[in-house]
């Protein structure tokens, strides 16, 4: 998994490092097979000094923080997307080494919840985090895929703004997190490439749903009105 692109093996930070560690063990091993004693003997250390420096719940909240800003730049892609031939927003799992982050960050989510349930809920708050900057980094590349072309200027400084309702940019994020696990099944019975094109076929739809002029100053259409 050196290629990984949730892996910095090169990386000072302790946190860094006991990241890859957790990658390494969520990846091949799964959350029943995790703990801090499995991450110190992949780091090489013993238990002790891994504890010393975190206590198990802390570690869990290192690694989603630390795992989630990985996953965004990851998500993010490339910067020319609109210019391959199939343009979708944000990414999708094609190698092996993609497939086993969106493996970890499952196995992430189920341990955040077991933390939620003994009354630690920051991993779970880091991972709600992480949704919303994803569906805001979504939000912008909607704008991008614009058949009105909104210009720099008439973003704000967060680039959030888009032409999709909520609740359908909503819905392109559920499907996007339904493309990215079927592609990680076993066995796999969703190709790259065709969920590429469901994804592409389905931002494009969303991004021309609203006509000139009907976005507010968010970038979200005007409500409706309540039916008489």
């Amino acid at each position: 998994m050196s290629s990984s692109p949730f892996l910095l093996p090169d990386h000072p930070d302790y946190a860094e490092v006991l990241t890859d560690a957790a990658v390494h063990i969520l990846a091949t091993r799964g959350v029943a097979s995790f703990s801090v004693s499995a991450m110190a003997r992949w780091m090489k250390v013993s238990p002790q000094a891994a504890l010393n420096t975190y206590s198990r719940s802390r570690a869990i909240e290192v690694v989603t923080i630390c795992f989630s800003k990985r996953w965004l730049r990851w998500s993010i892609g490339e910067h020319d997307w609109l210019r391959q031939q199939q343009a979708c927003p944000l990414r999708l799992p094609r190698t092996e080494e993609e497939r086993h982050g969106v493996r970890v960050l499952a196995a992430l989510a189920e341990l955040a919840r077991g933390e939620a349930l003994m009354g630690n809920p920051l991993p779970a708050g880091h991972l709600a985090r992480l949704r919303d900057e994803e569906t805001e980094l979504l939000r912008s590349r909607l704008a991008q895929l614009s058949p009105t072309q909104l210009s720099p200027t008439q973003l704000s400084p967060a680039g959030i703004v888009s032409p999709a309702a909520e609740r359908e940019l909503r819905g392109l994020m559920c499907l996007l997190g339904g493309l990215r696990q079927g592609l990680v099944e076993r066995p796999v019975k969703l190709t790259w490439q065709d969920a590429c094109q469901q994804l592409a076929q389905a931002a494009s739809a969303v991004a021309s749903s609203v006509p000139d002029g009907q976005t507010t100053s968010s970038g979200l259409p005007p409500p409706s009105e309540p039916a008489a």
